[in-house]
């Protein structure tokens, strides 16, 4: 078979009548093993990607993005295209603005879509898209192009050299954006490098008098220079000698946690890293140090007996109440069967005012199946109070530890059907998916929250001098700002089930024109990844009958 019009023949006086086979995710194989066979002609293959990139979907472009990204991929199957330079420039437009030079280009895209093309970066040919950002980086004199460009590169194609330069040369600059991102992109991205690590260790030895920048502290350039040497340092007999060095000269300081950490990454089994953070458990009063060294214990030596001795004396001997509270919950963290923790953690279960620190203690002891009974009752006693949504919330959490309570299941469907109360249903709506609850809503009941995101995202336009008239729709506070449009794009997005495609799409595909794009870009954005989503879920046929 190779006619490429197997895959895609477009018959616009009878949509049901074509072939759309690139759009269905089982043939995509098929069709990139088409691409690679050298018994297929040349021709033919240029004219399949010309009809891809050339495709007018009629319905607002969505298709013809899906079918420009596979002409993409393509190209990995078939980098002689004589097209490829057109394709790999369409997608760093998408992807980068800093790659749109004309000015007509210059616009805000919807992420789906710079999502998407920067994925395909990844997918299509490569050495297309290193040489586009190596001369990007040769020719911007834009220090803010010239970081994004060069840490792009240098995932695109590790340890390039052009792109460690240019962060090299970025750090130089006094400025403090500078400075912090050139750090940190050094330790995405300059792994096994000796010019970015022996940089990196510059920026260690600093001293107080050598900043210039009123932005940075020294603390700063220690942070982010110590993390980064961490990532691409490996076995480096230089950078763990500085890390040692550093260690040895601020013990129990914030930064020397992340140093061990630091130095156990490119020295595993290093006896100073696990050392210091094991003192700095029996020594330090700062409860984030505390925490943050524990995190870093339980990833090199969980087993760490020391510290579980350390922290389970500290428990019974401090007298800082709020110190201890963070111990127990630290140790419940690092020995799970600890049964000092479980006892302290317990009381705060059983007194402890805020729910914050109850539902963190309740976290930490729902796997002990001594107190599973314990945990069960507290919630049960808060599902079952008049509030409507301190129910919903205690529900959620009693679904996190005890994910098979097919009681707790019901009841949130119970309350989710009856309830009057439109913030209650989209406040609900993320936790549906989670727990795969959309499809046992009642048919009505699923409808009316589908209808109320919808009905949210047509009038928000408005919601700014009709506050009061909305306040059951969504709490105040969410009417200060525009982007939590996106926020509910999300949600309405992790409810819809197939049957309820078409009339999404029916409903807000008005919503895309340029006009309204530039009177509410974030309504036109939520639109779109609502759409867009729409798109990737139906077929062809029925998404341009659902837009027309």
């Amino acid at each position: 078979m190779h006619d490429w019009q197997y895959f895609f023949n477009h018959d616009r006086s009878n949509l049901n009548q074509g072939t759309y086979r690139i759009f269905e995710p089982e043939w995509k194989a098929e069709i990139l093993h088409w691409f690679s066979q050298e018994d297929v002609a040349k021709e033919q293959k240029e004219d399949f990607i010309q009809a891809l990139i050339d495709f007018d979907d009629g319905c607002g472009g969505f298709y013809r993005y899906r079918a420009y990204f596979l002409a993409a991929e393509a190209l990995s199957q078939f980098p002689e295209c004589s097209l490829g330079d057109v394709i790999v420039e369409q997608l760093l437009k998408w992807s980068y603005a800093y790659f749109r030079q004309d000015k007509r280009d210059w616009q805000i895209l919807p992420k789906p879509l710079v999502k998407t093309a920067r994925k395909m970066l990844e997918l299509t040919d490569r050495k297309r898209v290193i040489a586009a950002f190596v001369h990007l980086v040769h020719t911007t004199e834009s220090l803010i192009v010239l970081r994004l460009a060069a840490e792009k590169l240098g995932k695109l194609d590790p340890g390039n050299k052009s792109a460690i330069a240019a962060l090299l040369l970025l750090m130089k600059q006094d400025k403090y954006d500078y400075w912090w991102f050139g750090i940190g992109s050094l330790g995405k991205i300059g792994y096994g490098n000796e010019t970015a690590i022996a940089a990196l260790i510059q920026f260690i030895k600093m001293k107080p008098d050598e900043i210039t920048n009123e932005w940075l502290t020294l603390e700063d350039i220690y942070q982010g220079a110590i993390t980064a040497l961490g990532k691409i340092a490996y076995g480096n007999e230089i950078a763990i000698a500085t890390l040692i060095d550093f260690i040895q000269k601020y013990k129990n300081d914030v930064v020397s946690s992340s140093a061990a950490a630091a130095l156990w990454a490119i020295d595993p089994g290093n006896a100073i890293a696990l050392n210091t953070l094991v003192q700095i458990l029996e020594t330090t009063d700062n409860t984030y140090l505390l925490d943050m060294s524990v995190r870093y214990l339980m990833v090199i030596d969980p087993g760490n007996k020391a510290a579980i001795t350390i922290l389970t004396e500290r428990i019974k001997t401090t007298e800082n109440e709020f110190f201890r509270c963070k111990a127990a919950l630290c140790l419940g963290k690092f020995d799970s069967g600890n049964r000092v923790a479980i006892t302290t953690l317990s009381k705060i279960l059983e007194t402890a005012e805020e729910e914050g620190v109850y539902f963190h203690a309740a976290d930490i002891l729902a796997p002990t199946n001594d107190y599973q009974q314990q945990i069960i009752k507290a919630m049960w006693k808060m599902v079952n109070l008049k509030d409507e949504r301190t129910s919903l919330y205690a529900l959620f959490i009693l679904l996190e530890i005890d994910s098979n309570n097919q009681q707790a299941f019901d009841t949130l469907i119970r309350l989710l059907n009856t309830t009057k109360h439109e913030s209650i249903l989209t406040s609900a709506a993320y936790s549906l998916q989670q727990f795969n609850l959309s499809r046992k809503l009642e048919a009505e009941k699923l409808n009316e929250l589908i209808a109320v995101f919808i009905r949210f995202i047509q009038t928000h336009h408005y919601l700014e001098v009709e506050e009061d008239e909305n306040e059951d729709l969504f709490p105040l506070e969410w009417l200060s700002y525009e982007s939590c449009l996106l926020d509910i794009a999300d949600d309405l997005i992790s409810i819809i089930q197939s049957e309820h495609l078409p009339q999404v799409v029916i409903s807000l595909k008005d919503y895309l024109s340029e006009q309204f794009y530039k009177n509410n870009s974030y309504c036109y954005e939520a639109v779109f990844n609502i759409i867009w989503h729409c798109a990737e879920n139906l077929t062809y046929p029925d998404f341009y009958k659902a837009m027309n």
